[in-house]
């Protein structure tokens, strides 16, 4: 009777197991987040193999509300023309179907708009140039006496110039519409803000597999996409309720699965909500989530070169007198960065991305020539790569590289590489096997292709020794891509930071994250670094092609907002607006610090570096000293901003104390680990603070991002996660900590209220700013 009762009870187990798998829906064979299709005013190509690598798999196309496509002339389902309806939604979607699996695509309609720009002048040869242009000049045209541009911008303000015979037209400070360009000069600015604000959305509540979320008004369309598979939500006036389907999720590689939420009413799109999930449940946790969730992640960039010398033996300075020892090797290595991470620097500060600058193989003469003191350079940044693959051994081995990243890996932190691929250094064997593999050093007209940034952006040399690849051949980009494919194939690294990404074209990013997915078993952030305008920009952020790029237009407007006291955050606020807007409430864009091509913030905010000058030219020619400590509280400022705002923050290595300089070399000054000052000390213990705020708090990881306030001198900013919300104030008088006490709502019954500034939680002086948190006590 025992063993018949056994006998029924494997049976029954049996049965529940079969009955529990056939429960299980199917999950999406896209495992990356789809990015949106963001849609022309006419045609609009979309690529369905950036989002799947093997098309002929895909069985059919659907499309959402408004959304009309022309006839492919091929069935391999590579590629679609699709138009939007002229009363088509801001938002829809497209489903690509394989084997019966839906696999969501969200579909923004774009909101630009085509605006007449008038020069008010009579001059004949007048150019513009602005945001909207990527920078680059364009001609004007006289329609009916007049000089006047076309430009198409999307919603928000842009600023631009006029230019006069090639030169920039001085402006007098006495025109409508004119903003500070954060460098010591002025641009014109052209409105395009919208009219009326779109609804917003909020967190709700959060219930047994699934959560409710809330809108300020109606909606003429929702998609709710669970790991890029479009679920339903159910309306109850403006709530939503959306229950999470069981997903046989069991061959990914990740434990959280991401729900994102679009909607749009007649206004435009609102902000978007992106919800972690583990086993069917809302994340409330962070301590749950995994540095490969990429939301979570603080950067910390260093030059290896001067970050710490820890093997004396490999330091090797280039021996030519020519070269002032500013711009040589000082010895700092991979034994350096090591020594650091097993003595837990990057723990006790809560760093969980190492950033490494390139450590590829440099030469080994002097290239180069600045004039005054005269001098040449070594390769000591990693950026003039001799070769791809073989590591310098002025930094290590091949050896020291495994263990870096395995004692990283051990304290659970990720590791990602600088890589250059735009570029050679003229010993590369690439270069001398292949000459013809470069872009062309003159131009047609027999001008000089160098440092031509904007209008030659694709073939530009950045100096005469250093060829461009022409990546319009297809055998450079296979060689290439196999190059750096080598670095995360034979290295256990998470990562690129790619150099000079929007200086290779779209085609290049393609292959090479294709190769990384196809070859690798784990999840791969790939960052790049592109300076010009919002589109330009986005271009490279897709499913297909990077995660994020480091976000320099936030960066400049938040130098001009914290370098100097004037209270004036009308700029950044409408730059933080653009970006939500540009790449989404949810981005994991780069907001840094610094980086190693400008002037440390922290000397513009001295004044020791004037924001009206050559900075790279001040860093040769006089001393870069510290000459007003209040900018320690303005660097905090600068770190708690990208701490608390979306995206992934960034610490250019120093900027946790306050490193000193002008523009490079000085700006790559030795790290310094001893003989701090109480300054400095005090600088290092914020950022610690910050960075461990940062990432234990869901509303800063996950939150929605809404602006309080932007007047009076007040910026507040506001980031809002179900029961978790944190409000940072920013203020150079005391009105901050008055505003925070008579704020009824942090005197709410059942709230924890956590407060950080810099002066011990008294007063605030210039330059500092507040941090509250309250979250909802649970019954």
């Amino acid at each position: 009777m025992k063993k018949l009762l056994s006998l029924l009870i494997i049976i029954s187990m049996i049965s529940c197991d079969t009955k529990k798998e056939e429960e299980l829906a199917k999950a999406s064979v896209i495992e990356v987040m789809t990015t949106p299709v963001y849609a022309n005013q006419g045609d609009t190509k979309v690529l369905f193999s950036d989002y799947i690598s093997n098309t002929e798999s895909i069985d059919s196309i659907s499309y959402g509300k408004g959304i009309l496509h022309k006839e492919m002339k091929t069935a391999d389902f590579n590629s679609e023309i699709i138009v939007l309806e002229e009363n088509a939604p801001s938002l829809s979607h497209i489903t690509l179907w394989t084997g019966g699996i839906r696999n969501d695509i969200p579909v923004f309609k774009s909101a630009s708009k085509t605006i007449e720009i008038p020069y008010s002048g009579n001059f004949k040869n007048v150019q513009i140039k602005g945001e909207f242009t990527n920078w680059a000049p364009q001609d004007t045209e006289v329609v009916d006496g007049k000089i006047i541009y076309r430009a198409t911008v999307p919603q928000g303000k842009f600023q631009y110039l006029f230019l006069e015979g090639g030169n920039e037209e001085k402006l007098t400070g006495n025109e409508p519409n004119v903003v500070s360009n954060g460098m010591g000069g002025f641009n014109r600015v052209i409105d395009n803000s919208r009219k009326a604000n779109p609804a917003q959305l909020s967190y709700g509540e959060i219930l047994k597999q699934g959560f409710t979320f809330k809108s300020t008004g109606g909606l003429d369309n929702v998609v709710v996409l669970y790991e890029n598979q479009k679920i339903e939500a159910q309306k109850d006036g403006n709530t939503y309720t959306v229950q999470l389907p069981k997903v046989d999720f069991s061959d990914r590689i990740s434990k959280t699965q991401l729900v994102r939420v679009f909607a749009s009413d007649e206004n435009g799109r609102t902000n978007d909500l992106l919800i972690p999930v583990q086993d069917n449940q809302v994340v409330i946790d962070p301590t749950k989530l995994a540095r490969s969730d990429f939301h979570t992640q603080v950067l910390y960039f260093m030059m290896v070169d001067r970050f710490l010398d820890g093997d004396t033996s490999n330091t090797k300075p280039v021996p030519d007198p020519e070269i002032l020892p500013a711009a040589n090797y000082m010895g700092g290595d991979l034994a350096g960065v090591l020594e650091k991470i097993n003595d837990g620097y990057f723990e006790e500060m809560g760093i969980n991305t190492i950033w490494l600058s390139p450590i590829t193989q440099n030469p080994e003469g002097a290239y180069g020539l600045w004039p005054e003191p005269r001098t040449k350079f070594s390769g000591y940044h990693g950026y003039w790569p001799v070769s791809n693959t073989k590591v310098d051994y002025r930094f290590g081995d091949e050896k020291l590289m495994k263990e870096v990243i395995e004692e990283a890996h051990n304290r659970d932190m990720n590791v990602i590489l600088d890589y250059v691929a735009n570029h050679v250094h003229e010993e590369h064997p690439v270069y001398k096997n292949h000459p013809e593999w470069a872009t062309n050093l003159y131009l047609e007209d027999g001008s000089l292709n160098t440092e031509r940034w904007d209008d030659q952006r694709l073939t530009t040399w950045f100096d005469t020794f250093m060829p461009t690849l022409d990546f319009s051949k297809p055998e450079v980009v296979e060689k290439m891509t196999d190059s750096a494919l080598y670095w995360v194939t034979e290295y256990k690294l998470d990562g690129f930071r790619h150099d000079a990404t929007k200086h290779v074209p779209e085609a290049y990013w393609r292959t090479l994250t294709q190769k990384v997915r196809n070859n690798t078993d784990r999840p791969i952030y790939q960052i790049g670094e592109t300076y010009g305008s919002y589109d330009l920009i986005r271009s490279y952020v897709s499913t297909g092609m990077l995660d994020a790029q480091f976000d320099f237009n936030q960066y400049d407007a938040a130098v001009s907002a914290f370098a100097k006291a004037d209270s004036d955050y009308a700029n950044l606020t409408e730059t933080l607006k653009k970006g939500l807007e540009y790449y989404g409430h949810h981005h994991l864009m780069g907001n840094i610090s610094g980086n190693q091509d400008r002037a440390r913030f922290i000397s513009y905010a001295s004044g020791d570096v004037r924001f009206d000058e050559d900075a790279k030219k001040a860093g040769w020619t006089r001393d870069i000293v510290m000459s007003d400590s209040t900018a320690y509280d303005r660097l905090g400022m600068l770190q708690a901003f990208n701490m608390t705002m979306p995206g992934v923050p960034v610490i250019y290595y120093g900027d946790e104390y306050g490193s000193i300089g002008a523009n490079d070399p000085d700006n790559r000054r030795m790290m310094k680990f001893d003989n701090l000052s109480d300054r400095e000390k005090n600088l290092c213990e914020l950022v610690q603070v910050l960075v461990k705020l940062r990432r234990n708090s869901m509303s800063l990881l996950y939150g929605t991002t809404k602006i309080v306030s932007e007047n009076d001198g007040i910026l507040a900013i506001q980031r809002s996660y179900f029961g978790e919300q944190t409000t940072v104030y920013f203020n150079e008088t005391s009105l901050i900590l008055n505003m925070a006490r008579n704020n009824n709502r942090f005197r709410e019954s059942g709230t924890a209220i956590n407060a950080i500034v810099t002066e011990k939680n008294i007063q605030i002086k210039p330059g500092n700013f507040m941090i509250l948190q309250m979250k909802t006590k649970k019954e």
